[in-house]
């Protein structure tokens, strides 16, 4: 397989094997062109995907609209090689193309454009005298929402978008969203050499794509991929038809709860407990080092007995607490902040280098194979973080709540962007404790007034739910530029002029689609309708019952903390401690909750297949797992897209 996997690495060793050579290989136009066309069904079909036929195109870490495309391409490029052999798109083609879908159609996912849409209309549409949010209105920032009498459409449908209403608010947060992403650019910038050259993180998200281009043309001869592939594809066709036929079989790869089978205490305060067997998320933990995939369900198991001891030393929180024992929200979130820390820790030798640098200290420091220069990336970083939080000032958060928000924010970006990078789950889920309720439990809702945490609520959409989080594509996409031969600078170029489209895109799919079959109705997932409310549900618990410091939590917080920090030490400095800080991490979050399984039955299968047939085992194995990834992905995706052009709910393949 053309992407080498590195399991152990010190990581303040120098790469001991550097990149053999600079790539040279700028962008072609009409890659950008087909990127930038592509880059409108893509999101629109993930938007309509995930909205109307609620088929959650766009909630994976390996994105369907992405991938379906990059399939047709490649079946374009089959018959344009039979004809005109020299109009091939080139890997580097393919992969830029890949790259600007994949950083477009995140932003109009889950948690990004489609919340912050329902987020600004909920209090106007939902006020009622019994909830009294229409006192919050005086505290809104009117000039980011749009008039007040468009809202109604929104919510109930069968109007056209209203865009007079819209365009201050969609100019207004299209900036916003610009500079977030800009600075999540220039921190990936700072990381990528550590992570990529001394690291070498596997980045098991970029493998299958990379293997389907390949110009070698291995991967799609190899029989194990396409025994796979079938396999996956004919698992998700029969339930997909049972979906449409009950009489239908239907093979249960999705949650199946073990919870009520321990129905005896203290057992039974596992409680939710389920089992599942998707062929993706098998196929991506198969890549994954052997000791990341066994710590993932080894700290699922681990975590589950937590809740078994609390039970049986009867171990309850006192009354009116925020947390309650044993505190796996609040471990969650501090293993989260650990992660983070530890990323710029391991990288404080190489983050000095570039800190010296772009002050002018360290010219000899050769920053020129770097997306940006380290001197744009550590002065726009800056930079950007003071203009958003300027923005939110300007909404109504007092300037401290507004940086430490940020920061919380942006170091969860990052905790994610190194969990994709490690363990590659399908789906990663932030921590239970979102950002905005970590800068306010610590410290205790009494101390904010109203008018701050309603004001705070309105920038909740993008860390409220973490799936879609855009700042993992972006470093993947430089690590395809480095596997593909590809200029980081010329892909950076790429990719900023898929932001801007898709942030466009974003917009008008979204506005579009709700204003046709409205918000509030039967004919929409209502999910994502809820979760434009529950910000502000979440104020007014805070302004109904204000409470003190969670104390109990804080200290769950910096004990998770500490695990995963420790974990992380014991890992650098012993060759042979079992346990990856990742495992811990995941295990808190909702992740592993579906995925812990497929970890196990991946790890298994890796230990068992290099244990009696060694390295050339696992090589040889390998095309069948990524198979099962692209079959899963492949009839799906075929489905979703029927469901999508006739205007009907289909099968909901993952992640429940």
């Amino acid at each position: 397989m053309s992407v080498q996997l590195r399991e152990r690495i010190d990581p303040e060793e120098p790469s001991a094997a550097p990149e053999a050579a600079s790539p040279d290989r700028g962008i072609t136009l009409r890659s950008v062109l087909i990127g930038f066309v592509a880059i409108i069904p893509g999101v629109f079909w993930g938007v309509y995907g995930d909205v109307v036929s609620q088929t959650d195109l766009t909630s994976t870490s390996l994105m369907m609209p992405p991938v379906l495309i990059l399939m047709a391409l490649l079946l374009g490029n089959a018959l344009v090689r039979r004809f005109w052999p020299s109009r091939v798109l080139t890997q580097s083609e393919l992969m830029t193309i890949y790259v600007m879908l994949t950083v477009a159609v995140i932003l109009s996912g889950m948690g990004m454009i489609q919340f912050l849409c329902t987020t600004l209309g909920a209090v106007p549409y939902y006020k009622t005298p019994e909830n009294t949010w229409g006192e919050y209105l005086q505290f809104a920032p009117r000039h980011l929402m749009p008039k007040l009498s468009a809202i109604q459409g929104f919510y109930q449908g069968g109007q056209p978008v209203p865009w007079d209403a819209w365009l201050r608010p969609v100019l207004l947060w299209s900036g916003f969203l610009f500079v977030m992403l800009f600075c999540m650019l220039c921190i990936n910038t700072l990381v990528r050499r550590q992570w990529m050259d001394r690291e070498r993180l596997t980045f098991p998200i970029v493998m299958l794509p990379l293997e389907m281009t390949d110009p070698k043309g291995s991967f799609f001869r190899n029989k194990a991929m396409w025994l796979g592939f079938l396999v996956a594809a004919g698992v998700e066709t029969i339930n997909s038809l049972n979906h449409l036929y009950p009489t239908m079989p239907y093979i249960q790869i999705r949650a199946n709860d073990l919870g009520p089978s321990f129905a005896v205490p203290p057992w039974n305060a596992i409680g939710y407990f389920p089992t599942t067997f998707y062929p993706l998320a098998i196929g991506l933990a198969f890549i994954v080092a052997a000791d990341v995939s066994f710590s993932c369900w080894f700290f699922y198991l681990f975590m589950k007995l937590e809740h078994v001891f609390v039970a049986w030393v009867g171990w309850e929180a006192p009354g009116g607490a925020v947390s309650a024992p044993p505190y796996v929200a609040q471990q969650g979130t501090g293993a989260f902040i650990g992660i983070g820390i530890s990323v710029f820790w391991l990288a404080r030798r190489h983050l000095k280098e570039v800190f010296l640098h772009a002050i002018g200290r360290a010219p000899a420091v050769d920053d020129s194979n770097e997306s940006l220069s380290y001197r744009t990336a550590v002065f726009g970083l800056a930079g950007g973080f003071a203009l958003l939080v300027i923005f939110c000032v300007a909404a109504g958060v007092s300037p401290v709540v507004a940086a430490a928000y940020l920061a919380v924010y942006f170091l969860f970006s990052t905790t994610i962007t190194r969990l994709r990078a490690v363990a590659g789950p399908p789906w990663t889920f932030g921590p239970y404790v979102n950002a905005m309720d970590t800068v306010i439990q610590p410290v205790g809702s009494s101390l904010f007034s109203k008018g701050n945490l309603v004001a705070l609520a309105y920038f909740n959409w993008f860390s409220i739910e973490m799936r879609c989080n855009p700042m993992p594509t972006h470093i993947e996409g430089m690590k395809i530029a480095q596997v593909a031969r590809i200029r980081q600078r010329s892909l950076t170029v790429a990719m900023l002029i898929a932001i801007v489209a898709g942030i466009a895109v974003g917009f008008w799919a979204c506005l579009a689609v709700w204003y046709q079959f409205g918000a509030a109705t039967a004919k929409v997932e209502p999910w994502r309708t809820w979760m434009g409310r529950l910000p502000f549900d979440r104020v007014s618990n805070y302004v109904a019952d204000p409470k003190g410091p969670d104390v109990a939590g804080v200290i769950a917080m910096v004990f998770g903390a500490v695990v995963t920090m420790t974990l992380g030490w014991l890992r650098t400095n012993f060759v042979s401690f079992p346990f990856h800080p990742v495992g811990y991490v995941l295990a808190h979050t909702e992740t592993l909750q579906w995925l812990w399984c497929p970890f196990l039955v991946a790890w298994a299968c890796k230990v068992l297949i290099t244990r009696y047939a060694g390295i050339k085992g696992y090589r040889a194995a390998l095309p069948f797992f990524l198979g099962l990834v692209l079959g899963d992905y492949m009839a799906s995706g075929c489905w979703a897209l029927a469901g999508s052009i006739l205007g009907i709910q289909m099968y909901r393949c993952f992640p429940c």
